[in-house]
């Protein structure tokens, strides 16, 4: 099955009454509007979020005064123009057959199906275990599967528990306690991976399925690539893509960063972001080793912005001449970051994300029962929370004996129980969690000359560890009070007091451990030190990275990608800036002449990308290292072996 690229995303959310709809609907000339714009795939909208049907339906309901077959026109004139079309249908929100049968609804655990906000979108939401709606649904899926599709979308799969009367009954058949909100929580799971498998033996194996809200880990089986929605300016941010495509990228061999035009979010009619910010998500789906889709709303009647095509065109044509390379070049990671989170990654993970970004190493984030060789990976990171269990420790035991080396931080590297550690190769003394919730560290060894040495806050505190004076990074020092109220005072102000003999962080061995979760109290305070601590680390397991990247700041990203003949080296200098509440990018960064990129071995000769431009390269110390010319937002250079 060939990688899906350079798509377009459309919503197609229609309210009720809309008296001129799909006036000016041509499927003829829309699609030709696609295929001038550079787009290969679309996911084209068959049934929407409100109920309605854009075809002609004889299980749903088709849109009042629908003309034609909106869904089947332009499906064959994609086709015509070799756009290959996935059907998208929301199944987690149905309104108008939410409305009809109130018993097709989840209840949530006060018994309502309406709740929240009830002008946006998920004030109620489908029950998959609701016999009729489940009936209902299979039956559309196959109406819509009779049609010469390329793949199937399914939306707002995300999970809620719910008490409805069937989901109540079967639970109770089962013995399951409707006070345990996990246990009612994992029964709506299952539902939803068993309606899953359904969509899968539906659509068959020769189809494209992306199944949005299921966990990339646990659908694995069934998705044929992933999707990775996130409309960074509109309420994701521009953290969220890196965490998830890293892990991503490791589930399936197609990846897409679907971004959006919008400026705020979904169904933002008059919000454009404009070209250097879809370029901007461009560089960013490319170096990470994944495409690109650009989300769309159409307009009920107009149907479309011209001049919004007319720029994806633009974007997408330049996007064709880099492909000759990145088509056959896969991600060059040097770092492994383990995770026990089947889907939606937590912000330890943004953390992760934002420091090894800044710091420039590359990463795959992996899951704990991944089967792959995970010594390919010099180092691994177990991030924060994760607790090592039999089958884990097992496997790490497997990696530490092959050479391999770890960070550990916060409750990281513990057992379940978190009674100690969970392998001997942590031998620093554990004395339980912190009991102080305003703790503070300071540097053995200043990481920098302009390094204040002072006592430096860790925000998110850990565990209590012992380890020799040899092998501390860093001192653990306790304050004076924990923030707090007695009765009497709101202990806000908690000073530093002394060291207690604890270390904040240490290395034994091939083994390294921060005390305290020092990636989520990156990603919530952007603490310099922070990012410093967890590089002194990295430089003692890794004294020489792949990449060379002297001359990019902090807020450039860096990346390798490649294959046997080349590695590809990718470098952004456009960011985002935080504007009000919204992450903003409205024009390109622009990098002066003489900044220069390296890959660590010998390389015979570097390239600027498309243009094929030979670069004046040196080797030193190791490095390959090439010089570049000035240039605006992103440059590409090509490594030959």
């Amino acid at each position: 099955m060939s990688t899906i690229k350079r798509a377009i995303h459309f919503d197609f959310h229609t309210m009720p009454g809309i008296h001129d709809f799909n006036r000016d609907w041509d499927p003829e000339k829309y699609a030709q509007r696609l295929a001038d714009a550079n787009v290969t795939f679309i996911n084209m909208f068959a049934q929407c979020n409100l109920g309605f049907a854009y075809y002609p339906t004889k299980v749903g309901i088709p849109y009042p005064g629908m003309k034609g077959d909106m869904f089947g026109d332009l499906l064959n004139e994609c086709h015509k123009r070799s756009i290959r079309v996935a059907a998208y249908i929301n199944v987690g929100l149905n309104h108008e057959h939410a409305r009809l049968h109130p018993e097709w609804c989840q209840v949530n655990k006060e018994g309502q199906i309406l709740f929240g906000d009830r002008s946006k979108n998920f004030f109620r939401t489908m029950c998959y275990n609701a016999s009729g709606y489940r009936k209902y649904l299979l039956d559309t899926i196959r109406e819509i599967c009779a049609y010469p599709i390329d793949g199937l979308f399914t939306d707002c799969m995300g999970l809620r528990p719910c008490y409805c009367t069937k989901c109540t009954d079967d639970m109770l058949a089962r013995g399951i306690d409707l006070n345990d909100e996990k246990a009612v929580t994992a029964f709506a799971y299952e539902k939803i991976l068993e309606i899953s498998k359904d969509f899968y033996e539906i659509n068959g194996p020769d189809r494209y399925l992306h199944l949005n809200g299921v966990p990339y880990w646990d659908c694995r089986q069934w998705e044929k690539h992933i999707e990775v929605e996130c409309l960074p300016s509109g309420g994701w941010g521009y953290d969220t893509f890196a965490k998830q495509a890293a892990y991503a990228r490791n589930i399936q061999d197609t990846v897409l960063y679907m971004t959006g035009r919008f400026q705020a979010s979904w169904g933002d009619f008059g919000g454009y972001k404009g070209i250097p910010s879809i370029e901007n998500d461009c560089y960013d789906a490319i170096l990470s080793g994944c495409e690109l889709s650009v989300g769309d709303h159409m307009h009920p009647a107009e149907i479309e912005e011209r001049d919004i095509y007319r720029d994806i065109g633009l974007i997408y044509g330049r996007l064709m001449k880099y492909e000759p390379w990145t088509d056959t070049a896969r991600y060059l990671p040097e770092i492994g970051v383990l995770t026990d989170n089947p889907g939606y990654l937590p912000l330890t993970y943004a953390g992760v994300a934002r420091v090894l970004g800044e710091l420039k190493y590359n990463f795959d984030i992996l899951n704990i029962e991944d089967q792959t060789d995970w010594t390919r990976f010099p180092v691994l990171i177990l991030p924060d929370d994760l607790r090592i269990s039999e089958a884990l420790a097992e496997k790490l035991g497997a990696y530490l004996k092959a050479g391999g080396k770890i960070l550990s931080t916060g409750f990281s590297g513990l057992k379940p129980d978190d009674s100690g550690w969970a392998l001997p190769a942590w031998t620093f003394g554990f004395d339980g969690a912190d009991p102080s919730n305003a703790s503070y560290f300071t540097f053995r060894t200043l990481p920098a000359p302009e390094t204040a040495d002072m006592r430096w806050s860790m925000y998110k505190e850990g565990i209590r560890m012992t380890a020799p004076d040899a092998q501390t990074l860093a001192y653990y020092w306790k304050p004076y009070f924990n923030h707090g109220w007695d009765g009497k005072h709101g202990y806000y102000y908690a000073p530093p007091e002394k060291k207690t003999g604890h270390a904040a962080a240490a290395i034994a061995g091939n083994v390294a451990h921060i005390c305290f979760r020092v990636f989520e109290a990156y990603y919530n305070h952007s603490m310099k030190t922070h990012k410093q601590l967890v590089e002194q680390v990295l430089k003692a397991f890794l004294p020489k990275k792949r990449l060379y990247t002297e001359s990019f700041g902090s807020t450039a990203r860096v990346t390798a990608t490649g294959n046997d003949a080349y590695t590809l080296v990718h470098a952004k200098v456009t960011f985002p800036e935080i504007r009000g509440t919204h992450g903003v990018v409205e024009e390109h960064v622009v990098q002066p002449e003489g900044s220069q990129v390296g890959l660590l071995g010998e390389y015979k000769a570097a390239y600027l990308l498309p243009d094929e431009t030979p670069l004046p390269i040196a080797h030193e110390d190791g490095y390959t290292i090439a010089t570049l010319p000035r240039f605006t937002g992103f440059a590409m250079v090509r490594f030959d072996r």
